[in-house]
């Protein structure tokens, strides 16, 4: 059976590892088998609710059992699943289901207080679906929406008699980006797009039945569902759910399930090294001694791993750091070190199989190893465009190839190195300034522990380098301090001209830092 949907991994590995664990969460398990029967009865309870193929569905969950459950229920339908963002709040959810037309919503009964108002005043939405209890009076107050609760559903109905025919060319996730340097754009992804995602992932690193993935990185990210979840789910490995990213959630989960894989953002990290107790965590089914001894790799993207951290991660758990590449319009990496080469510290390694990617100018001719340019790549799991946005899909797919807004260069070996966002260059008089080079040196400077680096128009509305910087707890510093520093590893032209010291910088759910929003503070 060649697998040309994500319902067809799963069927596979069901047959194959049925009484294996698919999910863990605290002592419950999910076998194969329990979690594909589970999946059907609740498709057939949304079934009934109306839902049916095409229609798209919002999916607010934490990392509970509940999540893949219901993204399987819903693709299983042909439904599309919409992952919403978990810090999501009213006005959010409203404009993503506005925008796609949902016909409702899953979600646990504690985030209702920001997803019910929304779908309230979105049209198209017509089923509520909670993990929890509605009251009367909730229900009057969500009326004329069909509403049901998620156990009950599951609980109530009967397995469907036989996988509704889809066609892999369906629509079957969106994805909804960050918003770093623009407004969230919904990506669509089919189900042969997304198989194709997970089977070059899979192939990359290697994953076997007997791996076991910690799942604390939140489902609703891109890397969070498509690499912790379906790709273990494909291999017929083990994904361990973590609710929460507690550094002893994470150390007492990877301890007791024997974790292999832990698939992080680079602001996750730090956590496991400010445990003071890191060393020395013990739960009651393991004997005292390394609580990460089971700990094969850590697989880490979604932004800049910087080498300070790098170099800290390696010293205190010895461990390969295979640092990728990736976005959500061809989740979950287009490029990653991994097991079967060389790791070059410093690039995002090489293309991952399935994938074709290279570097183009602005004329869309490939350049040469070592030359800057746009980051371009084609193959099975780029998206099919980002919904109901015709101009801007036409602008990021170009024959074939996705033109993903971001700069770097290929070095001759086939490693990818990144250099830039599009928007994050800054043309200083002519000269272009790489945002992430500047904030390199700067985040190397031992009294800062963060900083974004954008450009700002001065009133002679020429373009100049601006530094926002968070200091280390009771460190103090000047701007003639940190351009001294930067005089000597920076040219002239990159080092900024303005700073703004900040107690915080605002971030995204995964911990990257939301330029637009420091862009919008700057025209302000």
């Amino acid at each position: 059976m060649v697998a040309r949907s994500l319902l067809d991994f799963l069927e596979i590995s069901s047959a194959k590892y049925a009484h294996a664990d698919a999910f863990v969460y605290g002592e419950t398990r999910l076998t194969y088998n329990y979690f594909t029967n589970v999946v059907s009865r609740l498709a057939s309870g949304l079934s009934h609710l109306g839902l049916q193929r095409g229609d798209r569905v919002g999916l607010m969950m934490p990392n509970l059992p509940q999540f893949p459950l219901a993204y399987y229920a819903l693709l299983t339908l042909g439904a599309q699943v919409i992952p919403l963002n978990v810090l999501a709040r009213e006005a959010e959810i409203e404009t993503i289901l506005n925008e796609t037309q949902a016909a409702g919503f899953i979600a646990w009964e504690g985030f209702g207080r920001y997803i019910i108002p929304a779908a309230k005043r979105v049209p198209s939405c017509r089923i509520a679906v909670l993990l929890g209890n509605f009251t009367p009076e909730l229900r009057e107050t969500l009326r004329p929406l069909v509403c049901a609760e998620l156990t009950k559903l599951v609980s109530e109905s009967h397995p469907l008699p036989k996988r509704p025919a889809l066609s892999p060319d369906d629509a079957a996730l969106i994805l909804y980006t960050s918003g770093t340097t623009d407004a969230p754009r919904g990506v669509v992804l089919s189900h042969e797009n997304a198989a194709a995602a997970v089977l070059s992932s899979w192939e990359a690193f290697n994953i076997t039945p007997e791996h076991r993935f910690a799942a604390a990185l939140p489902l609703f990210h891109s890397l969070g569902h498509m690499l912790t979840m379906n790709v273990a789910l494909a291999a017929g490995a083990c994904c361990v759910l973590i609710p929460r990213i507690s550094v002893n959630d994470i150390i007492t989960t990877i301890a007791r399930e024997q974790v292999t894989h832990f698939v992080a953002v680079p602001s996750m990290l730090p956590l496991l090294l400010e445990s003071q107790n890191a060393g020395d965590a013990t739960t009651p089914d393991t004997n005292a001694g390394d609580p990460f001894a089971s700990l094969q790799v850590f697989l880490v993207s979604g932004a800049r791993l910087e080498d300070h951290l790098r170099e800290a991660l390696l010293q205190r758990f010895g461990k390969p750091i295979y640092e990728g590449y990736g976005l959500a319009e061809c989740p979950p990496l287009i490029t990653t070190n991994r097991p079967d080469i060389a790791i070059k510290t410093g690039s995002v390694g090489k293309q991952l199989p399935g994938l074709e990617v290279t570097i183009f100018d602005a004329n869309g001719f490939e350049l040469s190893p070592g030359q800057v340019g746009e980051i371009v790549v084609r193959g099975g799991g780029i998206m099919q465009g980002y919904y109901n946005r015709p101009e801007e899909t036409q602008k990021a797919l170009r024959e074939g190839w996705l033109l993903t807004g971001d700069l770097g260069w290929m070095d001759a070996a086939g490693y990818l190195h990144l250099a830039d966002r599009k928007k994050d260059v800054i043309n200083k008089g002519g000269f272009f300034v790489f945002s992430q080079e500047v904030e390199r040196c700067l985040i190397a400077h031992p009294k800062i522990r963060e900083c974004a680096v954008v450009g700002m128009n001065d009133r002679a509305l020429v373009e100049e380098v601006k530094a926002y910087i968070v200091l280390r707890q009771q460190e103090s510093a000047t701007k003639e301090e940190i351009v001294s520093y930067c005089s000597s590893r920076l040219a002239a032209y990159k080092i900024p001209q303005h700073f703004e010291f900040c107690s915080d910088l605002p971030h995204g759910p995964t911990g990257k830092i939301l330029k637009r929003m420091l862009r919008e503070r700057n025209s302000n």
